[in-house]
């Protein structure tokens, strides 16, 4: 008897636990109004590139994990010292370890070091990437997230407004979708690839809603003994090694993806070889409305792309392309496919007014949210007093 009583009150604390979950979720949550998109718009065009240094291209990762809570978590392969010796092997400078809902501190002692997380533990992966963290932030959503969900937990990450925040991996367990990179604002970067895929359309579905998002590439490694999972997406940041210089080149668009073609490598060595021979990037700027990207090597391609991802132009076999916006252009990204395969994501030029970068911010709906919180309030205020006139 004493064993069924236990059972008994298992499943019922259980059931109590997912009920309160999902009218948490659901019903008390904070609901949003979003504007409706529109492309950019403005007569000026923000460049990402203003400024930069050829001469200061960092190589960088800030999505890998490595082992903790005793191993329960995807990444237990990796120790912060080989992660460490790794990455330094293949001559990187920046070293982000995302560990999940915990600061890794092992880089500290670097002027570089950027404290971050990687923020979300509910099976859906509606992850986030949560740079320059003070804290660990434990709210999150259990069930399948509503728009008004991600939105909540976006605005609680950058309550903080020195965070830098990203979302990685955006289609793992269709986590988001389309519609949701229409109307999600308030973050700053999108994961454009990983050792798994590239998600460029996601990103120009982003562009083309007229939100002012700049791109990351990682590695996102849980076993860096895999060969195909170490230095296979990284950033190439136009920054001096000091960690307010990077934030503010992330947040800017200072900075490149890179999806490394490693399919035909089959050792480190042969990998390290093949990354210090790929193209370097030795100018990219924005003159009397015309484009202008040139490098070191002659590459396969270059392609403008623009509203909507459609391709704008495409130079070939060549080592410098140029574009000049047209008055129907509200963003021109470009792409860069290297000899090896290898693929440069660089940041959008873009029309806006020339004061500020973005016209979206979800509206808190004060009516919709605090109208059902008071109906479940009277619903509970009821039962207690039913149950009080039965006893």
């Amino acid at each position: 008897m004493k064993i069924l009583k236990i059972i008994t009150y298992i499943f019922l604390g259980t059931f109590i636990f997912i009920l309160i979950a999902l009218i948490s979720q659901y019903v008390i949550n904070a609901k949003y109004v979003f504007p409706e998109p529109h492309p950019f718009k403005g007569d000026y065009l923000y460049d990402p590139y203003k400024g930069m240094d050829s001469t200061k291209w960092q190589l960088g990762n800030l999505h890998v994990h490595t082992r903790l809570y005793l191993g329960t978590t995807n990444g237990r392969a990796n120790s912060s010292e080989y992660l460490d010796s790794f990455y330094r092997y293949f001559g990187y400078k920046i070293i982000g370890i995302s560990d999940y809902q915990s600061i890794n501190t092992y880089e500290s002692k670097n002027k570089w070091f950027i404290p971050e997380y990687e923020h979300g533990y509910q099976y859906y992966k509606n992850h986030h990437l949560v740079l320059n963290a003070k804290k660990v932030s434990w709210l999150d959503y259990f069930f399948r997230q509503t728009l008004s969900n991600k939105q909540f937990i976006i605005n609680r990450l950058k309550k903080d407004s020195s965070v830098v925040l990203a979302i990685p991996h955006p289609v793992l367990r269709q986590a988001l979708s389309f519609n949701d990179f229409k109307y999600l604002s308030n973050y700053n970067c999108l994961e454009i690839a990983n050792n798994q895929k590239q998600f460029s359309a996601y990103y120009d579905t982003i562009l083309s809603a007229g939100h002012p998002v700049f791109i990351m590439a990682d590695d996102d490694a849980h076993d860096l003994r895999k060969i195909d999972e170490g230095c296979h997406s990284f950033n190439f940041v136009n920054t001096d090694l000091l960690k307010d210089s990077i934030l503010n080149a992330i947040i800017t668009g200072r900075s490149v993806g890179v999806n490394f073609n490693i399919k035909s490598y089959k050792t480190n060595e042969e990998k390290k070889a093949a990354l210090e021979k790929l193209p370097k990037i030795l100018n990219v700027s924005l003159k009397n409305d015309t484009l202008v990207v040139s490098l070191n090597q002659v590459v396969t391609s270059m392609n403008f792309i623009g509203q909507n991802g459609a391709v704008k132009k495409s130079v070939t076999n060549c080592n410098t392309g140029s574009y000049f916006f047209v008055k129907e252009d509200t963003y021109i990204r470009t792409e860069i496919k290297c000899v090896d395969g290898t693929i440069y994501f660089l940041n959008p030029v873009f029309r806006y007014d020339g004061k500020r970068l973005t016209y979206y911010a979800a509206e808190f709906n004060v009516f919709k949210t605090w109208g059902l919180r008071a109906i479940v309030i009277a619903l509970v205020l009821l039962i207690i007093f039913i149950r009080k006139n039965k006893k």
